[in-house]
């Protein structure tokens, strides 16, 4: 597989996890998930949870896609009302680096 076909690839598996996400079917989540667990990265995690608690981090995982913007209020709702703290979007762009330790 060289690099374009790659590529190609990892976009294709964010746009089916965002049209899965609009759905909020938390087993097509979990199987879309399943299917690209190279590409889901972290997300892999929700294999192992119940479908109660991988719902949760599909909530999470809609409030921090900025293309489904207009679901993040339906979804920090969602969270809130059931005592979860919403995950705050990064913003667009920049990236969180570590602090630099200073040499002695």
């Amino acid at each position: 597989m060289d690099e374009r076909e790659y590529e190609r690839g990892f976009a294709e598996f964010h746009r089916s996890m965002n049209r899965v996400l609009r759905k909020k079917d938390i087993r097509a989540f979990k199987r879309l998930v399943a299917a690209h667990p190279r590409q889901a990265g972290r997300l892999s995690h929700c294999l192992g949870l119940s479908d109660e608690l991988a719902e949760i981090e599909m909530y999470k995982t809609i409030m921090i896609r900025s293309p489904l913007k207009d679901l993040h209020q339906e979804a920090r709702a969602w969270l809130e009302e059931r005592g979860i703290a919403p995950p705050v979007p990064r913003p667009v762009g920049r990236r969180k680096r570590g602090r630099r330790r200073k040499r002695p």
